[in-house]
């Protein structure tokens, strides 16, 4: 057997000595710079697994989410929160804090200039005291046709492209 330090044979009786954290077998000599002695029969000990937990979010109900796809955004929302948050002498940068969401998210939900999610309507209903739904009267926009274009007209918008059956036609 050789001395896992030097190299050297190890005559006699091998050490076993934990030098800076590992476990080694050395000769008479090299044993000094080691701190402790382990046993080389002791089985280690292993460390049980742990095996990770999923949380698992409660879903909504079935009812819940269809009554949430029956209600739209009521007509020129962005100014009814712009007055009622005026009103109540709320500055964008003091209503965001209040929300906890970014000055930029509630300057753009005034403008109407993004679609907000559900989880942000009802924070800023429950602060403000207003309903923002209301239930849906009209038909669905499917597709790419718009009510509305948003943002800056782009040549994509001024382009009228030719669908298989008008080049048919021609």
């Amino acid at each position: 057997m050789r001395c896992e330090v030097c190299g050297r044979e190890i005559r006699g009786q091998p050490n076993y000595r934990i030098i800076e954290g590992a476990r080694m077998t050395v000769c008479g000599q090299c044993a000094q710079f080691g701190s402790k002695e382990w046993d080389p029969n002791r089985p280690k000990a292993r460390r049980a697994r742990r095996r990770p937990t999923r949380t698992v979010s409660p879903s909504r109900p079935r009812s819940e989410i269809e009554a949430a796809e029956q209600m739209e955004l009521v007509e020129d929302y962005g100014e009814l929160i712009r007055k009622t948050r005026q009103k109540k002498g709320m500055t964008v940068e003091d209503f965001a804090k209040k929300l906890n969401e970014k000055e930029s998210v509630i300057k753009k939900l005034e403008k109407e200039q993004f679609n907000p999610p559900m989880s942000l309507i009802e924070k800023v209903s429950r602060e403000l005291n207003i309903k923002l739904l209301e239930p849906f009267t009209g038909e669905r926009v499917t597709g790419s046709v718009l009510s509305r274009p948003m943002g800056p007209r782009t040549l994509g918008d001024l382009i009228k492209i030719k669908t298989e059956d008008e080049e048919k036609e021609n």
